[in-house]
């Protein structure tokens, strides 16, 4: 891990110690130059007192002045953990299991599986609406941040819940490339966060999808970003939709 990363959506977390409780230990206590909560959301609330234009990022004396503060790591997905804890799922039992498994499209092509990864991203904006074709799949398929992995239901539940998909923008870059092992594709997105003030962050990255050598289904999801974490901090704005 280069660098530490605490977007608004923290604030969820310490408005709701139900919540905070989730978080993982790692993710609860950081030290390091990045922004935190405090800095976000003081900056937010002197522009809205202020009246000025929101499109102005966060400035460095906001950083500076929070740089001793608990932080949160680098990947989007970090702040799973806090926003799905009100929406644990109850576990299926074995036979509605088996059900969503033999439902699964195995072994498709490498051009069947490009058409429907690639309408999921352009069509339903899978990285912030989480609309993933299950079919696709594995239901054991994990998901990857930098420091933590997540099952597919959390990461349904808990990426509908962090992101404002309508006012959001996730464009794919380049063309996705499919093999027998991967799938592999880039982005370049605004995020809107599902908390107060809604501040968007801007990053691009790629996201690498592993395949089963038996089924075609893909078993695990893994996004890189481009982007130190304060660069993409300094992109924050608030209440601007993409």
């Amino acid at each position: 891990m280069r660098n530490n990363i605490v977007l608004a959506v923290v604030a969820a977390v310490h408005l709701c110690p139900a919540v905070e409780s989730f978080a993982p230990p790692a993710a609860k206590v950081r030290s390091s130059s990045s922004i935190t909560t405090a800095s976000l959301f003081n900056w937010g609330k002197r522009q809205s007192e202020k009246g000025d234009s929101q499109d102005d990022v966060i400035s460095q004396q906001d950083v500076a002045d929070e740089q001793s503060s608990s932080l949160l790591q680098n990947s989007r997905r970090s702040f799973l953990s806090a926003t799905a804890a009100s929406s644990l799922l109850p576990l299926r039992s074995s036979a509605d299991t088996a059900s969503v498994q033999t439902d699964k499209q195995l072994n498709l092509s490498n051009e069947e599986l490009k058409k429907i990864v690639l309408s999921d991203i352009v069509d339903k904006s899978f990285l912030v609406s989480a609309d993933i074709t299950r079919s696709i799949y594995d239901e054991s398929a994990t998901f990857t941040d930098e420091i933590d992995v997540y099952t597919m239901d959390k990461w349904v539940k808990g990426t509908k819940a962090l992101f404002i998909a309508s006012g959001s923008r996730v464009s794919l870059v380049g063309d996705v490339d499919v093999s027998a092992s991967e799938v592999v594709f880039r982005f370049d997105e605004d995020l809107m966060f599902n908390i107060p003030f809604k501040p968007v962050c801007a990053l691009t990255g790629k996201v690498v999808l592993t395949r089963d050598e038996n089924t075609g289904l893909i078993t695990s999801y893994r996004e890189y970003w481009d982007q130190s974490v304060n660069d993409v901090l300094k992109t924050a704005k608030f209440g601007k939709k993409a």
